[in-house]
């Protein structure tokens, strides 16, 4: 494209994603938030003067594309229309809104249980460290148990990769192997660049990488209000980038927002000062009477009251082990993911009621 148009086409989209954020249509502020944005060429028309015509593309990683699939259509037809509300330079021109996936290499962090994204990581970045001071005289190959330890941090990454399914660039299985890979090289710097261009690109994928080990996700409610959309919006980034205390904090406030909002619709009657669990309570008693039949009713019921302790204990955690207050020791990842797909498992569990999903 022309390079001077590229910051126009951003504000462009950044006008209709605030037009969009007042209109309350959150799927469409979601894919322009999550989207990589690129501007293809189209065509050129020579009438009056020359036209060109451009195609805006959103860009999505495959569980952002798959959430929105089945609504694609119409979601490019909303950006466009709204788009084209601000657009007003007669020779350069929408022709499309386009929605893609990314093609992306898919790794698979379940398969490597109990190793995380994470760990995986870490042991790749000793290894470079390791190889790097070999390549630069730090240490030699030859000291007692280096060998050792290299071979079998190595096997282990390249057992991860294979479960996981990405490449790993070191093909040296022992150092004096990558010694003799290395030693050509005439300077420390170019041993250096040589590492970080096996290295960077494989880190990189590595990090942005989908971590598949929380599959959760609250769009469903995020129309309830506006404090329970920005909510999810923020739950949901935090989750994507690992930050899991920060993501129970989030998804506290938009659960709490949820059920008021919830209550609220059916007329049901709260405190203002009412917190997760006097909620959730008066929720489960008012769905209680629509269970069939009344045998499984009775059973029910006494797994929406355990819930409702489940929901008492997410709400001293959030108060006393997230950020949301400072706290010295914050809830870790792997409890974090329980809390978070326990309270998707009884949203979820809502929205079928409120649906009438029987």
């Amino acid at each position: 494209m022309i390079p001077d148009l590229e910051p126009y086409w951003k504000k462009l989209v950044s006008t209709g994603l605030r037009f969009l954020q007042d209109q309350g249509n959150t799927a469409a502020v979601a894919v322009i938030k999550n989207a990589i944005l690129s501007v293809d060429f189209n065509n050129h028309d020579n009438w009056d003067g020359g036209i060109d015509y451009w195609d805006l593309a959103f860009h999505l990683k495959y569980r952002d594309f798959t959430a929105i699939a089945g609504e694609k259509d119409k979601i490019e037809g909303e950006i466009l229309t709204v788009l084209e509300q601000f657009h007003t330079d007669g020779r350069d021109r929408l022709a499309n809104v386009i929605i893609q996936p990314m093609i992306e290499q898919y790794i698979d962090w379940n398969a490597i249980l109990p190793a995380t994204k994470e760990s995986t990581i870490a042991l790749i970045r000793e290894e470079q460290k390791m190889l790097s001071d070999v390549a630069t005289g730090k240490i030699s190959f030859k000291e007692d148990g280096i060998e050792d330890a290299y071979q079998e941090r190595h096997l282990q990454i390249l057992t991860i990769a294979d479960k996981a399914g990405f490449d790993y660039p070191v093909t040296a299985n022992t150092l004096v192997e990558w010694w003799g890979e290395v030693r050509l090289l005439s300077s420390y710097a170019e041993r250096r660049e040589y590492i970080s261009q096996k290295f960077s690109p494989l880190l990189k994928m590595l990090r942005e990488s989908e971590d598949n080990g929380t599959d959760v996700s609250f769009q469903q409610i995020a129309t309830r209000s506006g404090t329970v959309q920005k909510a999810v919006e923020d739950a949901e980034v935090f989750i994507r980038e690992g930050r899991y205390d920060s993501a129970v904090d989030r998804v506290h406030t938009a659960f709490h927002g949820y059920l008021r909002q919830v209550l609220t619709d059916h007329r049901v009657t709260y405190g203002a000062e009412d917190g997760l669990p006097a909620l959730f309570a008066k929720l489960h008693w008012y769905y209680g009477d629509s269970i069939q039949p009344a045998d499984v009713a009775e059973r029910l019921k006494t797994i929406l009251r355990s819930a409702g302790g489940m929901i008492n204990a997410v709400n001293e955690l959030r108060n006393n082990n997230t950020i949301a207050h400072p706290n010295g020791q914050l809830i870790q990842k792997r409890e974090a993911q329980l809390v978070i797909r326990l309270v998707n498992a009884v949203v979820d569990y809502i929205e079928d009621v409120e649906n009438g999903i029987a």
